[in-house]
């Protein structure tokens, strides 16, 4: 398998971190109830190296906040690509559960860089926010020549 879905970039998350292709089953449901007091994630717990993300080229760094798999209404995660890398092009709708029924709301905060949403694309810069909503295409690609685009994503689970 050359690509790798958000429910199996979950999956290598909570078995450490990857290098290249992987090919996992999806993760159960969290069955933790959300902690009673709060709970901190450094950023010094690092990324997480994938290829072809969703068929997209190159390698991404990726972290996940799990928060210890507490249950959560939405879910977070950061991509850090380097030029010429991209999470490919894919949908997420209701009825696939390879992929799953995910809305995302994509923040660029450090970068620039190309999003496609259906057949649109357009550049985004730091600070622009997008909203991919269900059963639409969705990527997003680093074109520029020397700098990573760092993106913070929120994904909503509508399956529940």
């Amino acid at each position: 398998m050359d690509d790798i879905s958000r429910r199996n970039l979950l999956a290598a998350a909570a078995v450490g971190s990857m290098a290249g292709p992987v090919a996992m089953a999806a993760p159960a449901t969290a069955s933790k109830a959300r902690p009673s007091r709060f709970m901190v994630e450094r950023a010094t717990e690092g990324f997480n190296k994938f290829k072809a993300v969703h068929e997209g080229l190159g390698e991404l760094g990726v972290r996940l906040f799990d928060f210890d798999g507490a249950a959560a209404p939405a879910n977070f995660m950061i991509y850090d690509i380097p030029p010429g890398a991209s999470e490919g092009v894919h949908l997420h709708n209701l009825s696939d559960p390879a992929l799953g029924p995910y809305e995302e709301y994509y923040y660029i905060v450090e970068g620039s860089g190309v999003m496609t949403i259906d057949k649109e694309r357009f550049p985004v810069t730091a600070g622009d926010h997008v909203f991919a909503p269900l059963d639409s295409w969705r990527g997003i690609a680093n074109d520029h020549p020397a700098d990573n685009l760092k993106i913070f994503l929120t994904y909503i689970d509508r399956s529940v």
